[in-house]
């Protein structure tokens, strides 16, 4: 028997950076999934939530 992936809900998300331990912040982003650019013309996309580090020293960004 397999184990079930935890939901969404119930994962222990990382708060901090792993590079230089800033807490995380959350951005979200439209998307659509067939690549066109439809979005910009009221047709119904995809979001994403994001996190980030807000850090602009962090080692972590390239």
């Amino acid at each position: 028997m397999s184990e079930q992936e935890p939901s969404v809900d119930e994962r222990d998300w990382p708060k901090r950076c792993p590079h230089c331990q800033t807490e995380l912040q959350t951005a979200t982003q439209g998307f659509n999934p067939a690549g066109e650019d439809d979005i910009d013309h009221g047709e119904m996309g995809e979001v994403l939530a994001v996190d980030f580090c807000p850090n602009p020293d962090c080692p972590g960004k390239d």
